[in-house]
C-alpha cells in the first residue's frame, strides 16, 4: 500500500538529488564555456521523470489538499506544541550552578561563589496546595488518547454495487425493454420469422451530497489531532447519507433515484404467515432468475429482521445457522449470497437482486474537503468552515434483476 509520508519523503530527496546535479553540471559546463553533455541531459531528465512520477503518486493518494494543510496555509502557521514543565530540582541540575559543584568548585581552600541560578517554578504561592490561588490540582487526571467518538452504522451498501467514474453530470445508457425472439426451425426455402428488439433511451443525473461544520481557529490551532478526526467525520456523514440516496432515494432533485424506487422492479414475493424468511427470499431470488436471467449476488436486511432469520431452529432446538457460537451473525449470508445488514433497509423488508450486474455507481471524483474562512463574517469572528461533498450517479441496466420481499417476521406455526 502507497504511504504518503512515503512518496513525500521520497520526492523531496529526488528534488535534492537533481538540485545537486543541476548545480554540478551546471558549474562544469559554465566553465568549460558548453551546453550539457548527452549523458548529463540524460541523467537530469531521468532525475525530473523520477520527480513527476513521485508527485503523480502523491495526487491520486491524496486526491485533494488536505484539510491540514489548507488550515495551517490559511492561519499562516503551524500549531505551537506546549511548553514542557520541568520540576525545580530537574532545572538546577540543568543549571551552571551545579555544572560549578560537580566540577568541585566549592572545594577551593578560599571563599567561593557559584553561578546564579534562575529556578522558575510551575505554581506559584507561599503554600502549594490545590487552591485554584496556589497551585490549583497538583494530582492530574489521567487523559486517554484520541477522540471517543459516537457510534454510526457500518457501511455495506454501497459495496454491493459495481463501481464506475464519471467525467460527465449525467450517466446516459440504451436499455433493452423487449425481445421478441421468433426464432425458429425453418423448411428448406420457407420464410424466415422475424424477431423484434425495442430499446429505451435512459440518463441518470450526477446528483452531490454535501454539509459542513464550523471550526474556531483557536481549536485548530490548539488541538491539532482534532483536524484529521474533523476530516474523517465529514468524510463518513458524507457516505451515510449515500447509503439512504442508494436504496431510498426518490429521484426528485437533489436526491438520486434509489434502487428500490425504480419503476420495472421484479414483482414481490409476500412471505407466508407459517413461512420462514430464508425461504420467502430463496423464492424472490428463484423468481428474479427466472425473468431476467441474472442470478441475485446480495441481499439487503433490517437488523431487527435479520435477527429473527438468524435464529432460526429445527423442531429439536437446534440453530441452522450454527448458533451462537459461531461466525454466522459477524459474516452474514443467506443461501450463499452476502447480507447487508442496515437499519437503512426498512423493516419487515429484503431487498434481493444482481447488484454487480444490473446497477453500477459512477463516482465523479472521490469525496472533497475543503476548508475556508471565507463564509459570512467567519474572517472576523476566527470561524472555519470545513465541507466535505461528493458527486455520484446510480444506473440500473436491468430494474427486473431487483425485488423485494415484504412481510418479513416471525413464522407462525401451521
Amino acid at each position: 500500500m502507497l504511504n504518503l509520508s512515503k512518496l513525500r519523503t521520497d520526492l523531496d530527496a529526488k528534488r535534492t538529488e537533481g538540485k545537486a546535479l543541476l548545480l554540478k553540471y551546471g558549474t562544469l559546463a559554465e566553465s568549460e564555456n558548453r551546453k550539457f553533455t548527452e549523458q548529463e541531459e540524460t541523467e537530469l531528465r531521468a532525475v525530473a521523470s523520477e520527480c513527476r512520477d513521485l508527485q503523480d503518486k502523491i495526487d491520486t493518494l491524496h486526491g485533494h489538499q488536505s484539510v491540514t494543510e489548507q488550515i495551517n496555509a490559511m492561519l499562516g502557521e503551524t500549531p505551537r506544541r506546549p511548553a514542557v514543565h520541568k520540576s525545580l530540582g530537574q532545572q538546577f541540575l540543568e543549571s551552571e550552578a551545579f555544572a560549578f559543584i560537580k566540577a568541585g568548585g566549592h572545594r577551593a581552600q578560599s571563599s567561593w561563589r557559584s553561578p546564579g541560578a534562575e529556578l522558575m517554578p510551575r505554581f506559584w504561592g507561599a503554600t502549594l496546595t490545590e487552591d485554584p490561588a496556589s497551585g490549583g490540582a497538583l494530582i492530574l487526571p489521567q487523559y486517554q488518547p484520541a477522540i471517543l467518538p459516537i457510534p454510526t452504522r457500518r457501511l455495506m451498501v454501497a459495496d454491493l454495487f459495481a463501481p464506475g467514474t464519471t467525467d460527465s453530470n449525467a450517466v446516459a445508457y440504451m436499455q433493452e425493454t423487449l425481445f421478441t425472439n421468433a426464432a425458429a426451425a425453418v423448411l428448406e426455402g420457407g420464410i424466415k420469422p422475424e424477431s423484434a428488439l425495442t430499446f429505451a433511451a435512459v440518463t441518470d443525473p450526477v446528483r452531490k451530497i454535501a454539509h459542513w461544520l464550523p471550526v474556531t481557529e483557536e481549536m485548530l490551532e490548539d488541538a491539532p489531532q482534532i483536524r484529521s478526526y474533523i476530516d474523517a467525520r465529514l468524510t463518513l456523514g458524507v457516505q451515510l447519507a449515500e447509503e439512504n440516496e442508494l436504496l431510498n432515494g426518490d429521484g426528485i432533485a437533489p436526491h438520486l433515484l434509489g434502487i428500490q424506487k425504480r419503476p420495472g422492479l421484479a414483482a414481490d414475493v409476500v412471505r407466508g404467515a407459517a413461512e420462514p424468511n430464508a425461504d420467502a427470499i430463496l423464492r424472490q431470488m428463484m423468481a428474479i432468475y427466472s425473468t431476467s436471467y441474472l442470478m441475485p449476488d446480495g441481499i439487503t436486511m433490517n437488523p431487527a429482521d435479520w435477527g429473527v432469520t438468524a435464529l432460526m431452529k429445527t423442531t429439536t432446538g437446534e440453530y441452522l445457522s450454527g448458533g451462537p457460537f459461531s461466525g454466522g451473525v459477524q459474516t452474514p449470508v443467506l443461501w450463499g449470497l452476502p447480507v447487508a445488514v442496515t437499519p437503512v433497509q426498512l423493516a419487515t423488508a429484503a431487498f434481493v437482486g444482481a447488484y454487480k450486474q444490473g446497477a453500477q455507481i459512477f463516482r465523479k471524483g472521490g469525496i472533497r474537503v475543503e476548508a475556508s474562512n471565507s463564509h459570512a463574517d467567519f474572517f472576523i469572528k476566527n470561524l472555519v468552515a470545513i465541507r466535505a461533498e461528493e458527486r455520484l450517479a446510480l444506473a440500473v441496466y436491468r430494474p427486473g434483476a431487483f425485488g423485494e420481499v415484504t412481510g418479513l417476521g416471525v413464522p407462525v406455526a401451521p
